[in-house]
């Protein structure tokens, strides 16, 4: 019961990590703020399910004999297991997508490129 706890966490903890890290900013503010937790928390919960599908996938396979000799009653278990993965996990990457895309985008700020105090003034 640790293993799974485990694997829970480390795979949160690199949802949380990952959609800090590497979406772009959302708008200062409330609504920014909120938009961008919920994306995280939905990105986060996404990561999770999938550890624990593919932990759940491999603890089923072990239970039938480990990986050697693929019979039908294993490819039917990781099949059922891939498609289970991909449409619990896959609709919270949408949700979280498009709470992304409905949030309120960073505003960009133009500032005049740097002058150089060696370049010939024309």
């Amino acid at each position: 019961m640790v293993i799974p706890a485990v694997i829970l966490l480390a795979c949160v903890g690199a949802g949380v990590v990952a959609a800090s890290r590497w979406l772009p900013d959302l708008a200062e503010g409330p609504v920014g703020g909120l938009a961008f937790f919920v994306v995280c928390g939905l990105l986060s919960a996404a990561f999770g399910l999938v550890g624990l599908h593919i932990y759940s996938i491999v603890n089923q396979l072990n239970h039938f004999g480990g990986f050697a000799g693929f019979r039908s009653e294993k490819a039917e278990l990781l099949a059922s297991g891939l498609e289970d993965l991909l449409w619990e996990a896959g609709s919270l990457f949408g949700l979280a997508i498009a709470v992304y895309l409905l949030g309120p985008p960073a505003e960009v700020v133009n500032e005049p490129a740097p002058v150089s105090p060696t370049a010939p003034l024309s």
